[in-house]
């Protein structure tokens, strides 16, 4: 004997909400959209974003040349190498 799958439905029963859940929904849709970031504060975080990866970007051009180190390394009296023992 097949049983019909359609025959569960019949089962389900009314659920009981509570009288203040929309309320509770709406508090929380509305404290959410005070949280988001203001168009000004948006225009001020991507422009010091944008300064910093700017800032990054003429250090590591600049830092870059090998005379530098050589002359650091001789007016610190460095060792030239990794060598542990000379």
């Amino acid at each position: 004997m097949k049983r019909d799958p359609l025959q569960a439905l019949e089962k389900i029963e009314t659920v009981e909400v509570s009288p203040f859940l929309f309320t509770r929904i709406q508090a929380k849709v509305q404290e959410q959209l005070l949280d988001r970031l203001s168009a000004g504060k948006t225009v001020v975080y991507l422009t010091g974003l944008a300064l910093i990866i700017a800032l990054n970007l003429i250090v590591l051009r600049t830092g870059n040349s090998p005379g530098k180190d050589s002359n650091l390394v001789s007016e610190m009296d460095l060792a030239p190498t990794n060598q542990l023992y000379r």
